[in-house]
């Protein structure tokens, strides 16, 4: 199919323009006017700015993206005598703010196409004109996102991110979903070579092209070697063959004829091979260090909004738990050190189901709201984002479905969720547990995400997961003191539990799960049973 993309403009030679972070400031030393303060993000630096060019420059780079051509004329000409103590000394100051300064690459006409932001103390920015056959592909960890003006390039894997700011830096980024050379991108696109090698050399530099390297080693003639070269390239190798190799009118390259397969590092780093883009994001962005987004309390002072869950549809009435006497538990409780060496994950088909007693006592200690003292697990800020959905098998005092806990008043309310509903969560819970029956209770954990989002900007969701843990080891603890076989799940089904439980699953949805299962009296949940219980 041939190319729709409008024609490239007529005058596409790239130029550089250079600017420094908004959070960036420049100012002169009160009592020494010889010295300038640049303050960052990060830190603050002291530079001799005597020089009228460095100052002028600095300047110019807080208003936005400038030539420093425009300033010192012939700064960007390599060619430029070494020796220039102007040229050195911007330099220099250049490389002492280098985790402040924007780099832009720019059409003659001042019309820019894409900009590489350092995101971190320690960014390092030296882009080189890519090889022409140089083969690239984007890594896979790149995403790529709406932001607030451009597109948004970004690696977890990366010091910078990349704005995209139109349409044709776009289509060169396009070019990149699999190995392509540079030659052959400049081809598609139908503009210069040597835009596509200064173009590609940024994104290269900014962590988010990787080039391909020669496979040591490999047999180009075997069966692998030309898997290895079809899945590297269909562009030119670095080594070059164009001409026959590459077709006679430019086509794809030829993988069959190419002598030296190739592959990319990232692919085949022991640090990176068990990691899912999603995941490595995820981590990298929940914590701060490695990039530049704002993290913890917003503003310090936000406060949660107050939105326990309601049911004004329906007519049921909800049912009082049974409050036990902490004074009984107190006395009858083993001793904690006497728990934990004893908790384990309880997977046994032919559970029992729990008494009223029972579920009451565990949810009471678990998870309910005590008068200023927030429930017995720990929560950040206090927010308690998490809701409760109790779903039972019906063999014991209550009967089959599901029911959402109220914390506060120490209820069950029950829910009209659709029987089918209810067999599908249990049967996947059961699936989940390796067991080969339904589980007598099924604890259902959501989140109402924001109560957290707000209080937590950038980290909620980390801090959410923190917070399911810190209530699976609650009722594991509390499950164990009283006898009772608990076992946490891996995941669970978060469209099922939304449709049974009527969520938004936007606004609320799964996080965690929890099966419980009363333990016969006198029984040892060990091992020692039959092959049906197993514990981790």
């Amino acid at each position: 199919m041939k190319s729709s993309a409008p024609p490239a403009p007529r005058d596409t030679r790239l130029i550089e323009l250079w600017s420094l972070r908004e959070d960036t400031t420049v100012e002169t030393v009160a009592d020494d006017p010889g010295t300038g303060l640049v303050s960052t993000r990060w830190d603050e630096i002291r530079l001799p700015m005597a020089d009228p060019v460095v100052s002028r420059a600095l300047e110019r780079m807080t208003y936005g993206p400038v030539s420093l051509d425009n300033v010192l004329p012939g700064f960007s000409d390599t060619r430029s005598l070494p020796g220039d103590p102007r040229r050195a000394a911007l330099r220099s100051t250049l490389e002492a703010v280098r985790h402040a300064v924007i780099r832009t690459l720019a059409l003659a006409d001042g019309t820019e196409q894409m900009s590489v932001v350092p995101i971190v103390r320690e960014a390092r920015f030296t882009p080189r004109s890519a090889a022409p056959d140089g083969v690239h592909r984007l890594s896979r960890f790149a995403t790529l996102r709406v932001g607030s003006r451009d597109m948004v390039l970004e690696s977890p894997l990366s010091s910078h991110r990349v704005l995209l700011h139109t349409p044709q830096a776009m289509w060169l980024v396009s070019c990149y979903v699999r190995p392509a050379s540079v030659r052959e991108t400049a081809r598609l696109l139908d503009v210069p070579l040597d835009v596509v090698r200064t173009a590609v050399g940024y994104l290269e530099a900014a962590g988010m092209l990787v080039p391909a390297v020669r496979r040591a080693g490999a047999d180009p003639a075997g069966a692998e070697g030309r898997a290895a070269a079809r899945a590297a390239a269909p562009g030119a190798g670095r080594d070059g063959a164009t001409g026959p190799a590459a077709g006679a009118a430019g086509g794809p390259w030829d993988p069959e004829s190419h002598p030296h397969p190739l592959a990319f590092a990232e692919d085949r780093d022991p640090a990176l091979e068990h990691w899912s883009p999603r995941e490595l994001m995820l981590h990298n962005r929940s914590r701060p260090g490695l990039h530049d987004e704002p993290l913890g309390l917003a503003g310090g002072t936000a406060e949660a909004p107050k939105d326990a869950r309601e049911h004004p549809d329906s007519d049921a009435v909800p049912l009082v738990l049974p409050v036990p006497d902490l004074d009984l538990v107190l006395a009858r409780d083993p001793r904690l050190t006497t728990v934990l060496e004893s908790r384990r994950s309880v997977r046994a088909d032919g559970g029992l189901p729990l008494s009223l007693a029972q579920l009451g006592e565990l949810l009471y200690r678990t998870a309910r709201a005590r008068p200023a003292a927030g429930r017995p697990y720990p929560s950040a800020g206090s927010v308690y984002p998490l809701e409760l959905y109790v779903t039972v098998a019906g063999s014991g005092e209550l009967p089959r479905g599901a029911y959402h806990y109220d914390p506060a008043a120490h209820t069950l309310f029950p829910l009209r969720t659709d029987p089918a509903l209810v067999d599908a969560l249990l049967e996947e819970a059961g699936a989940n547990a390796g067991l080969s029956e339904e589980p007598p209770v099924l604890i259902s954990m959501t989140a109402r995400f924001r109560r957290m989002n707000v209080a937590f900007p950038g980290i909620a969701y980390s801090v959410l997961l923190k917070e399911v843990g810190a209530l699976q080891q609650t009722l594991y603890l509390v499950s164990t003191a009283m006898g009772i076989g608990p076992c946490a799940l891996a995941f669970g089904d978060t469209a099922t539990s939304a449709r049974a439980f009527g969520l938004d699953w936007r606004a609320e949805s799964g996080v965690g799960e929890f099966v419980l299962a009363a333990v016969p009296t006198g029984a040892v949940p060990a091992e020692s049973g039959g092959a049906a219980t197993r514990r981790p």
